[in-house]
Parts: structure tokens; C-alpha cells; sequence
């Protein structure tokens, strides 16, 4: 296992450390769970980051680890499964779209906010717009 991933995880436990720090001392402001939520979310995988490391490193796991990678490395060529990836993100991607639409017309119906209808449909058409652009460099490329 390469060393990124140890240092990945001490990345991720002292940026968690700062904001648990920052809620020690930021207690009483409003938004101080913020830091709190932060905190946890980075210390968390930060911890099983290491344990994995620690875990994959010690001699009598390296054989069951290269066996896991050398699998994995077929599996992101396998021409099916690179189908399969691709048809799931063009769904996902269509899901996408029509639940922010959806979004918008409720929004819109329940009139809400100007801002939230004006950021879905932002979003929408950075969606669209993002996905084509997307869609045509990679035509040019391959």
C-alpha cells in the first residue's frame, strides 16, 4: 500500500483536529456545530485511512492485498463493466436532471425564495451545459 494513503489520513485527522478545536473554542457562536460536523466528518475516515494502512501493510496481509489489487486492476479494464460504469452514469445523469427540474417546479409552485428557484436553474443549466462540453471534448479526445 503506497504511503499517500498514510499521510491521507494524517491529513484528514489534523484538518478534523483543527475544526474540533476551533468548536472548543467557538462553542457559543451560532454556527459552532458546523465545526463540530466538520470535525467528524474528517476525523472518522482519517482513522480508518491509517487502520487500513497499518492494517494492509503488516506481512501476513500483503499476499490477500496484492490479490485485491490485482483484481481490481482487471476490473477497471473489463470492457463489460467499463459498459456498465457508463451506462450507470448517463441514468444517474438523467436522474439528475429530471429530479432538478422537479425541484424547480415545486419551488416555483410553493413560491419559494427567488434564490432557490434561480440557483436550480442555474444548476440545471450548468448540468446540461456541463454534461454536453464534457460530452465534446471527449469526442475530440478519443
Amino acid at each position: 500500500m503506497k504511503k499517500n494513503r498514510l499521510y491521507t489520513g494524517l491529513g484528514f485527522m489534523l484538518a478534523g483536529s483543527i475544526f474540533l478545536i476551533l468548536f472548543i473554542f467557538m462553542r457559543d457562536m451560532e454556527r459552532a456545530s458546523l465545526f463540530a460536523g466538520f470535525a467528524g466528518a474528517l476525523i472518522a475516515p482519517g482513522i480508518m485511512e491509517i487502520y487500513k494502512y497499518f492494517h494492509w501493510t503488516r506481512p501476513e496481509n500483503k499476499a490477500i492485498y496484492e490479490v485485491r489489487m490485482k483484481n481490481e486492476r482487471i476490473n477497471l479494464k473489463d470492457e463489460r463493466k467499463v459498459m456498465l460504469r457508463g451506462y450507470t452514469a448517463l441514468v444517474m445523469y438523467k436522474i439528475t436532471i429530471l429530479i432538478i427540474v422537479l425541484l424547480d417546479f415545486v419551488a416555483a409552485l410553493f413560491h419559494a425564495d427567488k434564490w432557490v428557484a434561480i440557483v436550480l436553474t442555474a444548476l440545471l443549466i450548468f448540468e446540461v451545459v456541463g454534461g454536453y462540453v464534457v460530452y465534446r471534448y471527449y469526442d475530440k479526445k478519443m
